[in-house]
């Protein structure tokens, strides 16, 4: 059989560094935590619908160069440009209430 002897100075100094390891834990929680509410809550600047906009009359544009020689494939290229667009207005919708 073994004896395990428990020395009080030896526990105050381990009790010690549980709970600073704790609190670095607690602390670090937080920061994370915080860094996270603030990725997800930011609010998207106008410029990200700007540039989809931009890149919706870009594609507009070519849909009525090619109108004449294949209206089928241009009437395509508008929905696509309807679709990107609504999409991002759609996705910042949320975030603008």
């Amino acid at each position: 059989m073994t004896d395990t002897v428990l020395y009080p100075s030896r526990l105050a100094q381990d009790a010690n560094s549980v709970s600073d390891a704790l609190r670095e834990l607690g602390t670090a929680a937080r920061r994370l935590l915080a860094a996270v509410f603030t990725s997800v809550l930011r609010i998207r600047p106008a410029s990200q619908m700007t540039t989809a906009q931009q890149e919706a009359d870009k594609l507009r544009a070519y849909a009525d160069s090619l109108y004449r020689t294949d209206p089928r494939y241009a009437d395509d290229l508008y929905a696509a440009a309807n679709r990107h667009e609504m999409a991002v207005v759609s996705a910042m919708a949320p975030l603008a209430q």
